[in-house]
């Protein structure tokens, strides 16, 4: 049942990715990469985990909602880029190259890694640490939106607008409709065979919910030399948003001592460091796209061995 219920689904999140990465297509032409990617992209490609992470918190359930948050990171920061990088070098022969200004998203990538390790240090998410990762992302906001009011690029044509707008809201729509399914059953099948709940936190349910947006950033990048540039946007903003946004929701509903989750921060500061400093010359080359992916499967390996 569990079989055939993840072969009707994924088909639908196929659809979904292809959905989406044509609206952001479009929203690139006249809003850019930083901010069709890091924030609109961002956005939708985090609702699953957003949605998630909220009913988990609501429930009590605060060390599930803390592996969904930023289980994320890990995934998308090394087998993710990794996967994407190899991709791209097959596609096009060459190394992925991030087209755009991405010192943005890069100096935030860096300050919510800092204040996840501060996070860290204080022992616990609540309140004054939710108003702090809330501020940050917000910040983040407002500086990508600032930068592109300023920029000068030609105004869209409303048709286009029109078009983005409903396969975004469509790629969205089953998204949020069948990723929690998707990922209950992932969870449900993992469990049958008796698989550590850590390593599903951390590993196997961050594997299933990034599945859209790995799929996504590979249809962007079959399309397009500068498809991978997106993606990369897209990987950055969406999880800048999980060590902020999602985690500030976990302090919200709950009082959280971290001690009992601290393989999923630690995993998440390292393999955020992986991605401030293979993405700082923004180019990602083959060699580097598979080191990543052996940093994931070892993360896998430690935290199911420890």
């Amino acid at each position: 049942m569990i079989v055939s219920n993840l072969l009707i689904i994924f088909p639908i999140l196929i659809l979904s990715a292809e959905l989406i990465a044509r609206g952001a297509e479009k929203l690139e032409e006249f809003m850019g990469q930083g901010m069709a990617g890091g924030i609109v992209m961002g956005l939708l490609t985090a609702l699953p985990e957003t949605i998630f992470v909220i009913i988990a918190s609501i429930r009590g359930e605060p060390y599930i909602a803390l592996g969904s948050a930023i289980g994320g990171n890990v995934m998308l920061f090394t087998f993710g880029v990794g996967l994407l990088g190899i991709y791209n070098f097959l596609r096009w022969k060459k190394n992925l190259v991030i087209a755009e200004d991405y010192s943005v998203e890069h100096r935030f990538l860096i300050a919510s890694t800092m204040l996840l390790l501060i996070v860290l240090i204080y022992g616990s998410l609540d309140i004054y640490t939710s108003i702090p990762l809330l501020s940050l992302y917000g910040y983040y906001t407002y500086y990508r939106v600032k930068k592109f009011v300023k920029e000068d690029r030609e105004e869209a044509e409303t048709e286009e607008i029109i078009k983005a707008a409903l396969y975004l809201v469509m790629g969205a729509f089953l998204l949020i409709l069948f990723s929690g399914p998707f990922i209950g059953d992932v969870a449900e099948l993992s469990s049958y065979f008796h698989i550590p709940s850590i390593w599903l936190a951390l590993i196997l349910t961050p594997l299933a919910g990034e599945l859209e947006e790995t799929i996504t950033a590979i249809r962007l990048t079959t399309t397009s030399e500068r498809g991978g540039s997106l993606a990369i946007f897209d990987f950055v903003g969406s999880k800048i948003q999980n060590a902020t946004v999602l985690l500030a929701i976990v302090g919200l509903f709950n009082d959280v001592r971290l001690q009992p989750g601290m393989s999923e921060i630690v995993a998440t500061l390292i393999a955020n460091t992986f991605a401030i400093f293979i993405l700082m010359d923004k180019n990602l080359g083959l060699k580097e796209s598979i080191m990543l992916l052996f940093v994931y499967f070892l993360v896998a390996y430690f935290t199911l061995v420890f």
